[in-house]
């Protein structure tokens, strides 16, 4: 059967053709979910939540869009209401979790441990990837959720537009506000690539993993032949590497998951003080 088809049937109730259906979808449902709040068990329940209110609205699906527009639309809010209950984080928030824990003999020791696991394997591109939605939690979430749809899933504006429910001028805006503030960022931060930030976490990381657990280094990025780095385009060289990357199931992933509860309860804790 084809998707129309299947789509026909799961309204109806059938749940083999709704379990079909879905399943192509899961993966790239999942890892949206995932780079939008940056932690796998909170992924795994917003992606419940997607799935029931997916089987819920179903028989109002009227095709007036792509099922997967419709279906991404439905995760976004999803992600949004997730997102809306917490604090937006600080734009130095890794950094200052780097310091903390390089004074701190008992996490040093974890994270040797943590990486001298053997499933380990510590990835740049990845942690520039999770990198990329730590620093994209200092946005507002609608902000965060245009950069990811348009930028990095590569969605259409008028596909990401209906997805959020906005006007097409509306996303422009927020996607250029997006862009701009997460340049600003980068730009006082990062120094694998642009060589100024003041933040050498990727390539600190590596070095601090046992030679066997290394992944591939990334020496340099070229964002085209001949052509001069700016800030923008530094951007841009980033987002290849993001979007290329496996960040929900990802060899560095259970690095990620402590970096992440460590950094989101200090942001909590720091919001409210």
């Amino acid at each position: 059967m084809d998707e129309t088809q299947l789509i026909n049937r799961a309204q109806t109730g059938d749940q083999t053709a709704f379990d079909k259906l879905l399943q192509p979808m899961r993966q790239p449902l999942f890892s949206y979910i995932y780079r939008m709040v940056t932690h796998r068990e909170d992924a795994e329940d917003l992606l419940q939540e997607v799935l029931v209110r997916v089987l819920n609205s179903l028989p109002k699906f009227r095709g007036e869009a792509k099922f997967k527009t419709w279906l991404f639309g439905i995760a976004t809010h999803v992600c949004l209401d997730h997102l809306r209950q917490r604090h937006r984080w600080r734009v130095e928030a890794q950094l200052i979790g780097e310091g903390e824990t390089d004074s701190d003999p008992e996490a040093l020791e974890q994270l040797t441990a943590l990486m001298s696991s053997p499933d380990f394997v510590y990835e740049i591109r990845e942690h520039i990837a999770f990198c990329f939605s730590c620093i994209s939690r200092t946005l507002p979430p609608e902000e965060q959720a245009a950069l990811m749809l348009r930028e990095v899933l590569g969605f259409t504006a008028q596909e990401a537009a209906k997805m959020l429910e906005i006007s097409e001028p509306v996303l422009r805006h927020r996607l250029s506000a997006a862009r701009s503030t997460m340049v600003e960022s980068y730009e006082g931060l990062c120094q694998l690539i642009n060589k100024t930030g003041i933040c050498h976490q990727c390539r600190g990381l590596r070095e601090f993993a046992p030679a066997e657990h290394r992944g591939q280094d990334l020496v340099q990025i070229e964002v085209a032949p001949g052509k001069a780095f700016t800030p923008d385009n530094l951007f841009e060289a980033r987002l290849e590497i993001v979007r290329k990357a496996e960040l929900a199931d990802g060899k560095t992933r259970l690095m990620h998951d402590v970096f992440f509860l460590d950094i989101s309860a200090r942001e909590e804790r720091h919001a409210g003080s």
